[in-house]
């Protein structure tokens, strides 16, 4: 029988696999959706939540609201990001610029105050080796895309800190419910005046649209929030990096997208810098 321990470790990699799969749905997505809305979509499941809420009769306090819609401004900046990011990259390239969370949590720490291990230092060297490799080529270089997934990677890290911070002392459910509803609301209004709400590219992008509610969305975020409390930061960090590695299988299997030897060495040293980091 799996201790607390495994099994929170078991449920976070399922998280992060589901995540890696969002990549390839995202891509889909991307060709009918504009980000705003797929973004929107990524938290509108939230709402199913509240029923359940209801019936259980889970109370709000003001410090589970004001920590949710802190997770959820984060959570939107940060898929904003990625889902502009991957309209103009690869799938592959998106999962491991976007797993360098795990360097900017501890530089974002150290900023708070707390100290950062030396050989994070290396690990941050090493990750940008990775990235020249893996962003530029001959021709274009680094892209407006490979920017963006840069400062969804960034956004995401500061949602994991917020959400180590609050998940350790408010309900997991209440705090998924406030920040997957802030998440949509945020990216419904940005919808409506940049995008508009257009219910024929929903239609013909109804199959990802549902992925990306049920599943990458809600599904993904109660896993994270209810079982990274349970682990030490450096394991759940260290299990969410496989991310990367899920997001290209799924990229190669199901988009057929294949890295270059450079783009797969980039992506060897972006890796290897995450595994260093949280050894």
């Amino acid at each position: 029988m799996l201790n607390r321990k495994a099994f929170a470790s078991l449920m976070l990699v399922l998280a992060t696999l589901l995540w890696g799969l969002s990549y390839s749905v995202q891509s889909v997505s991307a060709e009918s959706l504009g980000p705003f809305a797929t973004v929107f979509f990524k938290g509108a499941g939230g709402l199913f939540l509240l029923p359940f809420l209801i019936l259980q009769k889970r109370k709000a306090d003001k410090e589970s609201v004001f920590g949710g819609i802190l997770m959820g401004f984060f959570a939107f900046a940060g898929c904003v990001f990625q889902q502009l990011g991957i309209t103009y990259s690869s799938v592959s390239k998106a999962s491991f610029i976007t797993s360098l969370y795990i360097i900017f949590v501890p530089l974002l720490e150290r900023l708070l105050g707390k100290e950062v291990k030396k050989k994070i230092w290396f690990c941050v060297l090493i990750s940008i080796c990775g990235l020249y490799f893996l962003c530029m080529n001959s021709s274009a270089g680094i892209n407006i895309g490979d920017l963006f997934l840069l400062m969804g990677s960034i956004m995401f890290a500061v949602q994991i800190i917020v959400i180590d911070r609050y998940s350790r002392k408010c309900d997991a459910l209440v705090l998924t419910f406030v920040s997957q509803v802030s998440v949509a609301v945020f990216a419904f209004i940005v919808m409506v005046v940049w995008e508009g709400v257009d219910f024929s590219a929903m239609s013909n992008a109804f199959l990802p649209i549902i992925y990306i509610v049920f599943i990458g969305g809600l599904l993904a975020q109660c896993l994270q929030i209810t079982y990274q409390r349970d682990l030490d930061s450096s394991l759940a960090s260290l299990l969410m990096s496989f991310e990367s590695v899920f997001g290209a299988f799924f990229g190669w299997v199901l988009l057929g997208q294949v890295m270059s030897l450079r783009e797969l060495f980039g992506c060897i040293l972006v890796f290897v810098s995450i595994l260093l980091a949280e050894l």
